[in-house]
């Protein structure tokens, strides 16, 4: 028998054809009208979740925003069929087009308010299965603002022309027409194409749908986005930043927290507006992010990454105390340990602290931290990041960790930086007073 394949989507075909089944209804009962209901309100997610294997969402980063996240996104946000163009260039099953939709007005009958919505609502996708959804959920919610008395009309989905399978990269032409962008687009990494001028080796999908919306844009238009946080608070993610502040003006940063229960990432709200090629760039850029109001880590410490790559580099060099998140304990101070490891890169002589670089929000603390003593240098393992006190003193390094053993780093961090691991920017930045 042959073997599924684990990144097809023809599964969600389940789905589509109960939505099928609700649009052919020639009028709804009371339970045709809940299944109406539920099926904009958070069933296409769990569909996808029931139907659609995880390998497959993960290796395209499918993950269905649900209507609450929606409505957050786009807030008090109004809309009109004949002023404006909504374009979702990962359109999915069209959750965030259904929050736009919900903000047009309806027309006399169900088929003008098809006709309207089919000229002002756009979205692509890769995926057909994906597209039949959107195009049905969008026409079950105009019958459902119209009552759901009258059947839609023969050929309907003509009326839908701009919802349709395509690379979303690469719609110039809906781009260019589009007053408002909304998207959730796949948060994974994919390599850069020659176009790309602000990153180099593989970037976040989703930071290159963002530019390439804001290089595609009109003047003026409006962008909502549902972001991985790390493209907020990385470090290395700040050329992107500084690039996206070039073209858009950017007129909300907002922390969201885990996207949900299935997909544990977190993520933003952003909210930008296309700059004319004339505007001043220097107004309204991406906010600095929190800051320490006193001293920081950063003025006491040298803060590093360590140097030894596991199973990458080789063990050569001198015989050298090893540490790495495995053989050490938290909030302790360390003067010996026995494993050893050849190491001809940089080594840290003691003293000095090393924090675990995966962190993530709702951990106990945020900064787990050991102190390490000794005399000789020490090989540190690049999921530890280094802090060598300037002054050279144990002292210092034991008011470090005390002080990072405490909510207000926590908190600190958490407002800073809501991916899963601590960055070099971050741990320089939170507040330390000296001893």
């Amino acid at each position: 028998m042959p073997q599924a394949n684990p990144l097809d989507f023809s599964g969600y075909r389940q789905f589509t054809g109960a939505l099928r089944r609700l649009a052919d209804v020639p009028a709804w009962d009371a339970q045709d009208a809940e299944e109406v209901r539920a099926s904009l309100d958070g069933a296409s997610g769990r569909e996808l979740r029931r139907l659609v294997e995880l390998p497959a969402r993960r290796a395209f980063g499918t993950f269905f925003t649900g209507s609450e996240l929606a409505e957050k996104l786009l807030g008090t946000l109004r809309l009109r069929s004949d002023q404006h163009f909504i374009y979702d260039p990962t359109v999915g099953a069209g959750d965030l087009l259904l929050a736009g939709a919900r903000r047009l007005a309806c027309e006399s009958s169900l088929s003008a308010t098809l006709v309207a919505w089919g000229q002002c609502l756009a979205g692509t996708d890769l995926h057909s299965e994906f597209i039949e959804a959107a195009q049905l959920r969008i026409a079950l919610l105009a019958r459902q603002r119209h009552g759901g008395r009258d059947a839609l009309p023969t050929g309907w989905r003509k009326l839908l022309p701009h919802i349709k399978c395509g690379d979303g990269l690469k719609q110039k032409a809906l781009f260019a027409r589009a007053t408002h962008l909304l998207m959730n687009p796949p948060y994974g990494l994919t390599e850069p194409d020659a176009e790309c001028t602000w990153a180099g080796g593989r970037i976040s999908a989703a930071a290159l749908f963002v530019m390439r919306a804001l290089e595609m844009a009109p003047a003026n238009a409006r962008l909502f986005a549902i972001l991985p946080d790390v493209l907020r608070s990385g470090s290395f993610q700040h050329h992107w930043r500084e690039r996206v502040s070039d073209l858009a003006t950017v007129e909300s940063v907002e922390r969201h927290g885990i996207f949900d229960d299935t997909a544990d990432v977190d993520v933003f709200l952003l909210e930008l507006r296309r700059r004319a090629a004339d505007a001043d760039t220097q107004t309204k850029r991406w906010p600095i992010a929190v800051a320490s109001t006193g001293s920081s880590v950063g003025d006491y410490f040298a803060v590093h990454v360590g140097r030894v790559v596991p199973h990458r580099d080789a063990e050569e060099g001198p015989l050298r105390r090893y540490v790495h998140p495995r053989n050490i304990p938290v909030w302790e101070e360390v003067t010996r340990n026995s494993e050893l490891r050849r190491h001809e890169g940089l080594a840290y002589k003691p003293p000095f602290v090393v924090l675990r670089r995966t962190s993530r929000p709702g951990h106990p603390y945020r900064a787990a931290a050991t102190v390490i003593l000794g005399k000789a240098p020490v090989a540190v393992e690049n999921h530890l990041i280094v802090c060598e006190p300037h002054d050279r003193s144990t002292d210092t390094c034991r008011a470090l960790m005390t002080q990072l053993h405490t909510q207000r780093v926590n908190s600190f961090l958490d407002e800073r930086i809501r991916c899963r691991h601590l960055t070099v920017g971050s741990v320089a930045a939170t507040p330390f007073n000296p001893p």
